[in-house]
């Protein structure tokens, strides 16, 4: 169903849910330390400071993300990604071109015996297209055989080309990131990829016929 809506209206309505849900998080803490007499008064002024702190950050980003939706022309594609939700919206200046249901990062955790480690969360903040692929191919990074318990191979081992798992496109946004296809799709709608936004078959080929190299892309 297409929605037409101005972009200011849809910015402060992320940042008034961002801003309410950041201060419930802090709610239930601070009644608990009113509710003990025990409890030091610096241990109260530590809580408050850190609640100043994080809703400053907030506002910092709420400000930023504002004023890069106000500069977007009237007639410009770009793609806001709400990970919390799971949801994409393809946008022309106020109007929604589309909405899709998609896959984002899983934010689990994972160790290997030599210390190092990967926390799968789909990047925040303001992105670019920077490249568009047809039947990508996925180059198996190390933290996938970690994953599995299996040893690592060297980087040039051709194990680690595999095929058909990406979809028939792909939207480059660098630093190994995509928007891709999945063949998980009874998974679209929750948090189980490990970074890259997962995007069904259909949607998948409207963004890529749609946006170009440079379209800007917004995840939050």
């Amino acid at each position: 169903m297409l929605v037409s809506f101005s972009k200011e209206k849809s910015v402060l309505s992320l940042c008034f849910c961002a801003s309410v849900a950041l201060l419930c998080s802090f709610a239930h803490p601070i009644l608990a330390v009113e509710a003990s007499s025990e409890v030091p008064i610096e241990l109260l002024r530590e809580k408050v400071a850190a609640l100043e702190q994080e809703a400053a950050a907030l506002e910092e980003q709420n400000r930023g993300l504002r004023q890069m939706l106000k500069e977007q022309e009237d007639n410009e594609v770009y793609i806001v990604v709400d990970t919390e939700n799971n949801r994409l919206t393809l946008r022309q200046g106020n109007k929604v071109l589309l909405t899709a249901v998609v896959g984002t990062g899983s934010r689990q955790f994972i160790e290997e015996e030599t210390g190092r480690n990967w926390y799968f969360e789909s990047p925040l903040g303001s992105l670019t297209v920077l490249g568009k692929e047809r039947n990508p191919v996925w180059i198996r990074p190390d933290w996938s055989y970690v994953e599995e318990n299996m040893p690592v191979p060297a980087e040039n081992d051709p194990d680690r080309i595999v095929r058909e798992v990406l979809g028939k496109y792909a939207l480059i946004l660098g630093n190994g990131y995509k928007i891709h296809g999945t063949k998980y799709t009874d998974l679209l709608g929750t948090h189980f990829t490990h970074g890259c936004v997962s995007v069904g078959d259909k949607d998948l080929e409207i963004l890529y016929k749609t946006v170009k190299i440079g379209t800007k892309v917004y995840i939050y």
